[in-house]
């Protein structure tokens, strides 16, 4: 089992959370109005339990995001140590934003090939 990871940083464009961060993770503060045309990325990531000698299986531990119900490219991160991979982050960047208007998030989080959360929020893009 790996353990779920907050990411700050986006590795495309070196946006901290502050700069355009938005979550979807239950529970998290996902916000209900974004402004439309402005940069954010969406970004989470796993890390193998210390005691695991295998790593973290890479093809299937992963973050999954649809944004109005089509799946979006993800941008991956893996680090390795001794040629293990103790850690993988997925990122979606979305350096011109989206346009004014409703758009539905949906994340789907998976531990070795298992649906383990899903999470989904709609947020209102609206002209800054």
């Amino acid at each position: 089992m790996a353990a779920l990871v907050v990411v700050t940083v986006s590795p495309a464009s070196g946006m901290s959370d502050k700069e355009g961060r938005l979550t979807i993770f239950p529970g998290g503060a996902t916000p209900t109005m974004y402004p439309a045309d402005t940069p954010f990325w969406v970004g989470y990531g796993f890390a193998a339990e210390p005691e695991s000698a295998t790593g973290l299986n890479e093809a299937e531990t992963r973050f999954e995001l649809d944004v109005d119900a089509a799946p979006v490219s993800m941008l991956t991160d893996t680090q390795s140590e001794s040629g293990v991979p103790v850690r993988k982050t997925d990122i979606a960047d979305f350096p011109s934003g989206l346009p004014a208007g409703w758009h539905d998030f949906t994340g789907r989080w998976y531990d070795g090939g298992r649906l383990i959360l899903s999470s989904r929020a709609a947020i209102q893009f609206v002209e800054p």
